[in-house]
């Protein structure tokens, strides 16, 4: 997220001879402090720090260049961010932050950064040209089980989503699930039991080539969703190829994150490893003509091995699409086209609940934009796979605000499947471990109507979808307000996210789409919206 206070430049992560210096500064008679993130796979005991004065702890770990998060584990039971560092992560996670550049130095993203005072990453690097596909996108995320029960399911609802306005299906793992650790009577769709067969209970290869087809057919693409650092604890590869993941200190493999028992850690130390896993994602996308991946988890893999993907499958497919599930700087360098972008549903709570303004929305975008690579596209979302449903969070009025937001900023969008018309029974992954299905008799058509609506805005104005972005200021609490585009083309997007109705200055650009507005009295409704031609 945004900068949230100031702080000691002392205590920060430093750059040392052995790597990054972390300081935790407690309170006397602590046992233990050690040190979890994603550069040892959120391990709580991998490093443990040194007490050097009365409630001073020390640790140095060597970290590679790239986007890290991290927690500090106090007494071998309080897992907390680093109370001495501001920035905080957009996963939603409240994790701490920290980025290592090139050089080994550490890059802490910066109070108050513009386009006149842009980071050391905006300033020193371009983002890797991506598709222009991708720029135009709209994805949809969907669980085959969970959304049409099987290939032809989700091919019966095509219409459906070209309808809705997407331009995207992003199609979650759809290979066979392991057994050993499973939880529920399906387990973890991210558990792969093999990574080159599709599970049964799916289709075939037949059922998938159609479905693919037919998606192709409506001018729409499809991303495959790939778990990459990790299989199922009983895959083939566990027994015949130990020495391809990691292993515990009695020798035995395991996955070093915690809680995840039912997995098996890849080594990519081991070269033959990444060989095979490069062969598998060739034929899928050979096979079946995936037009990108996904991928689970990339923020714990290594950024060469990425590169190493990228160009592999660039070689079958040149406008291919590769999105890092991270918010990691160096994916845009030389792997990623997209990465994923949550602080803006975080600030969007804060609005809505009062807790920030709409400067400090404008300021946290600046802040995410300009430390960054210039060109670098991100991923913005309401809903995510492992966070509830975004009127659970907001309440259904905010949530109508917010997704017009979502849909005229900057960016690629990104919709979970049912959040268009605020399905009630999906909780996070975990509901997909049994057999589950959206709850399409909850459907609401007001709300799908507004997303559709939005939509077809979206598809229909160039500025909304690569316009310049400004924000607009004295505006009322609660409302959040952005010019998109320049010249005759741009758009106006207004939106209130308080529970209050507010009078605004009225415009003589004509109206778009409105939602809530009193054209009469230039009143805006709680949760309305009112966009606008320039």
């Amino acid at each position: 997220m945004h900068i949230q206070f100031e702080t000691s430049a002392e205590q920060l992560p430093q750059r040392c001879t052995q790597g990054i210096r972390f300081r935790y500064q407690g309170a006397p008679g602590l046992r233990s402090v050690a040190l979890a993130g994603t550069f040892n796979c959120w391990v709580g005991d991998a490093c443990q720090f040194e007490q050097v004065a009365p409630g001073l702890w020390e640790g140095t770990l060597p970290i590679a260049a790239g986007r890290h998060l991290y927690k500090f584990v106090v007494d071998d039971t309080h897992w907390i961010p680093d109370p001495a560092n501001p920035w905080i992560s957009e996963d939603g996670q409240n994790n701490s932050c920290l980025t290592v550049d090139e050089h080994g130095d550490v890059l802490m993203r910066q109070r108050g950064l513009d386009a006149d005072a842009a980071g050391a990453m905006y300033r020193r690097h371009q983002a890797l040209a991506s598709p222009a596909w991708l720029h135009e996108a709209v994805i949809y995320q969907l669980s085959v089980p969970a959304f049409g029960g099987d290939f032809d399911g989700v091919r019966a609802r095509l219409d459906y989503l070209e309808q809705l306005g997407v331009s995207v299906i992003w199609m979650m793992p759809i290979h066979p699930i392991g057994h050993r650790g499973r939880r529920g009577t399906l387990g973890d769709p991210y558990a792969v039991l093999d990574f080159d067969a599709i599970d049964p209970a799916l289709g075939d290869e037949a059922a998938l080539h159609a479905l693919v087809d037919a998606i192709h057919a409506r001018g729409m693409r499809m991303v495959f969703d790939w778990t990459l650092n990790r299989s199922s604890a009983d895959h083939p590869w566990t027994a015949a190829h130990p020495d391809w993941y990691t292993r515990d200190a009695d020798g035995q493999v395991y996955y070093a994150v915690p809680q995840r028992e039912y997995f098996a850690g890849f080594d990519f130390n081991n070269r033959e490893l990444r060989g095979n896993l490069l062969a598998s994602m060739q034929r899928w996308v050979g096979r079946y003509g995936f037009d990108g991946l996904r991928f689970d988890d990339s923020d714990i893999t290594p950024v060469d091995f990425l590169a190493e993907i990228r160009i592999a499958l660039a070689a079958l497919r040149p406008d291919i699409a590769l999105i890092s599930q991270s918010y990691d700087e160096f994916h845009h360098l030389h792997s990623c086209d997209l990465t994923y972008e949550g602080g803006t549903r975080e600030m969007l709570r804060r609005v809505a609940c009062g807790e920030a303004d709409a400067h400090a929305f404008a300021q946290y975008w600046k802040e995410s934009t300009y430390s960054f690579p210039r060109g670098a596209l991100r991923m913005r979302w309401l809903e995510d796979k492992e966070q509830p449903r975004a009127s659970k969070m907001l309440g259904a009025g905010a949530h109508r605000a917010a997704a017009a937001l979502l849909l005229t900023m900057d960016g690629v969008p990104h919709i979970l499947m049912g959040q268009e018309f605020d399905e009630p029974s999906w909780r996070d992954w975990t509901v997909l471990f049994d057999r589950y299905r959206l709850d399409w008799s909850a459907f609401n058509p007001d709300m799908h109507s507004h997303y559709r609506a939005l939509l077809a805005l979206r598809r229909a104005h160039p500025a909304l979808r690569q316009g310049t972005t400004a924000f607009i200021g004295e505006l009322p609490p609660g409302v959040i307000g952005m010019r998109r585009g320049d010249g005759d083309g741009a758009v106006t997007a207004l939106a209130n996210l308080s529970d209050q109705p507010v009078t605004l200055a009225t415009s003589a650009g004509p109206i778009l789409y409105a939602d809530g507005w009193d054209q009469a009295h230039g009143k805006l409704a709680a949760h309305g919206c009112l966009i606008r031609a320039c």
